[in-house]
């Protein structure tokens, strides 16, 4: 069995941050959970997320699913504290179940007193139920954020009402539950990093959503980049070690349609169209058509079959089809070939004094005889070594380098070069 060791990803006194470069849902959590599990200096980590993304992480075959909580939570030996940062905008039920799954006592979380709370009039906002006063629409109105690829969980909109400073926002600091966690969280991790503690930063979603992009209004509601995760968390440049970069051989963005409930205007996913359909409510689903977003120049959208056969999968497993669908709606995902300009503005875009380590996930869609390989790059095979060489390319080779090659979805199914 192959042993790992990531110490070399933290130093004293530093925080790495990890993000992904596409469109998110690229394996970050994997990534993440991979490295902390395989290292034993650093002491804390923190994340200033917002709930419309999700996060898996997959251990010995137990599945965990994290919205609000840094994907090293189930590794609660392994680190001090967690934070939850100012910049964060959080639902309040999958915070406390995921408190709960852990049974996180104060001591093991912080959560800043600001992080805003989504409220049923955010939702209803971007669903289109309610104007921003959360006042309800006799009929439900299609929402300009319906045709934009958001996942419509309300965040963008109560993140607009802490910045606007309104009376009627929710922060973290309101709930009675979450009283126990609050405290000034980048005080407590500038304390950490001045007694020589290394931390671990993830960011949500990925550099290719920052709403200052080139994709932009097809994007999400702040960017994805070091400087806007520091932002976010309240902390200052000085303190970033190495960053670390996570992408996918195939780059997704969510389904660009809505599924709409004509009585209620409620939003569909794919679990409650298929009940519909078994009780022969089928007429009651509309389809609103939109666009999740474009891509960059040298990359084209693709198929999911197209997919599958170029992996090779139906050569081990006939009956077997690689398909993707959103960890939250279910919906199935877009598909693009891989764009190397997208990894060239990422580590430009991301660039510290530190190294720049880059993770591919899903290599096995490259070569599907490689899923689940553990070890080091001797296990690839000439055609994912070919691919590697033709889209990995990097404008700073002394600092930016390829380190993980991820094989599969459990944590520990990578290749370490």
């Amino acid at each position: 069995m192959a042993t790992f060791d990531t110490n070399f990803c933290f130093q004293p006194g530093k925080m790495t941050i990890l993000l992904d470069g596409g469109a998110g849902s690229s394996g970050k959590g994997k990534l993440a959970s991979f490295i902390g599990q395989n290292a034993d200096n650093w002491q804390f980590c923190c994340n200033a997320f917002m709930s419309n993304a999700a996060h898996w992480v997959v251990v010995d075959g137990r599945k965990y699913m994290y919205q609000s909580l840094n994907s090293v939570a189930h590794l609660k030996k392994r680190y001090e504290k967690m934070y939850i940062c100012g910049g964060a905008v959080m639902e309040l039920g999958p915070l406390l179940d995921e408190i709960k799954q852990h049974r996180l006592a104060p001591f093991k979380l912080g959560i800043h007193p600001t992080v805003a709370i989504v409220q049923d009039i955010d939702i209803g906002y971007e669903r289109g139920t309610c104007n921003f006063e959360g006042e309800a629409y006799e009929q439900a109105q299609h929402s300009d954020c319906m045709k934009l690829g958001s996942t419509l969980h309300g965040v963008g909109a109560a993140r607009a009402r802490r910045i606007l400073r309104r009376s009627d926002v929710l922060l973290a600091r309101d709930i009675p539950e979450l009283q126990p966690y609050i405290c000034w969280t980048d005080r407590e991790m500038m304390d950490r990093l001045e007694h020589g503690q290394a931390g671990f930063m993830e960011i949500a979603q990925g550099y290719q959503l920052g709403y200052l992009s080139q994709f932009y209004p097809k994007t999400t509601s702040r960017n994805c980049t070091v400087a806007a995760g520091l932002d976010d968390c309240g902390l200052p440049p000085a303190v970033v070690g190495d960053v670390i970069i996570n992408f996918r051989t195939y780059p997704i963005r969510v389904n660009s349609n809505k599924y709409v409930h004509t009585e209620s205007g409620a939003i569909l996913t794919a679990e409650d169209m298929d009940q519909m359909k078994i009780d022969g409510e089928a007429d009651k689903i509309k389809v609103l058509e939109g666009d999740s977003g474009g891509c960059y120049d040298d990359q084209h959208e693709i198929t999911w079959e197209e997919v599958t056969e170029s992996s090779g999968v139906k050569l081990i497993d006939p009956s077997r089809n690689i398909s993707e669908r959103s960890s939250l709606t279910k919906l199935e995902r877009r598909v693009y070939t891989f764009s190397k300009k997208n990894l060239q503005d990422a580590c430009r875009f991301n660039r510290t004094s530190g190294n720049t380590w880059v993770c591919v996930n899903f290599i096995n869609y490259i070569d599907a005889s490689i899923e689940g390989a553990r070890g080091d790059y001797v296990l690839a095979s000439d055609k994912i070594r070919e691919w590697v060489n033709e889209n990995v390319q990097f404008e700073n080779e002394t600092t930016e380098m390829l380190k993980f090659l991820g094989t599969g979805a459990e944590t520990d199914d990578m290749i370490v070069l």
